[in-house]
């Protein structure tokens, strides 16, 4: 096993000097990581087991021997170390730029994050997600400041499912109403930075109550997925020049569409509610 010291992502390091402590199952799996970290994200644990001839068990043991809670962990653990830094992808502003170099750049960022939250997502959490939020008895959706703006268009596109779903700006209306939730219940807490107390709080009163969690941040380790049953995560590198998360939002906007679609393709009766909505919205128009 070789690594570059100045090039390698910090697991891997990390990996390197537990590497002596590990089973050989263990170290075969270690091995293949290494050789080619950038695959791992894209693969499942029995993709992973399969392709390093090792069981899932090992796979499972050898993330936990390298102080990690599962493979989710490893696989967020290490895309994070991948993304950051972009400097080859997405290069930072500078004051000097022109309006065709600053538009280039801020297409490859808004690219690349779509196509990396992408390759990073766990199908099964978008399955999970789309089959709470559809049979729950009431959605509560908590966001503050750029990511209340997520929570509108997601509260949108579930009332238009005909699902019973509520947003609030207000922080004391988000933790009343989080109070009253039950196990029946779903609440979807937004937060890019995974650390806003109000919508962390939120999430632990909701998780207290026995309603399900779900969460939306940037890739990695947070207060927030402390308390989360199903993590959604999106992967992007901000710069200072431009809005806090704007391209963690617009990948959030993404997953929302695919869990509206999923929602939409599996709920009885969905094409006659659209037909309803347009021929009552029709006289709002022109």
């Amino acid at each position: 096993m070789s690594t570059n010291k100045h090039s390698t992502p910090a697991l891997i390091l990390k990996m390197k000097t537990l590497y002596p402590s590990l089973s050989k199952a263990e170290q075969r799996v270690v091995d293949y990581i290494c050789k080619d970290p950038g695959k791992i994200i894209h693969l499942s644990v029995a993709g992973l087991a399969e392709e390093c001839g090792s069981s899932e068990a090992t796979v499972i043991r050898c993330c936990r021997s390298l102080g990690l809670q599962g493979y989710q962990d490893l696989k967020v653990t290490l895309a994070q170390d991948i993304v950051t830094p972009l400097e080859s992808i997405n290069e930072e502003i500078k004051p000097n730029d022109t309006a065709k170099v600053i538009t280039d750049k801020v297409f490859q960022s808004t690219m690349h994050t779509l196509q990396f939250t992408h390759d990073t997502l766990q199908i099964e959490s978008i399955e999970k997600a789309a089959d709470c939020i559809m049979n729950a008895k009431s959605i509560l959706i908590v966001g503050l400041g750029n990511s209340h703006a997520i929570s509108l268009d997601l509260e949108h596109k579930l009332l238009r499912l005909g699902l019973p779903a509520d947003t609030y700006l207000d922080s004391h209306f988000q933790t009343i109403k989080a109070t009253f939730l039950t196990k029946e219940d779903c609440l979807i807490a937004i937060s890019h930075s995974g650390s806003t107390k109000d919508i962390v709080d939120c999430a632990r009163i909701a998780k207290a109550q026995g309603a399900t969690v779900i969460s939306f941040s940037n890739i990695g380790k947070s207060p927030l997925t402390e308390y989360a049953d199903i993590q959604l995560f999106t992967a992007s590198n901000e710069t200072k020049y431009r809005i806090e998360a704007i391209d963690s939002r617009i990948a959030q906007m993404a997953i929302i569409d695919c869990i509206y679609t999923i929602i939409a393709m599996k709920k009885p009766n969905t094409v006659e509610g659209f037909r309803r909505i347009v021929k009552n919205l029709q006289s709002k128009k022109y």
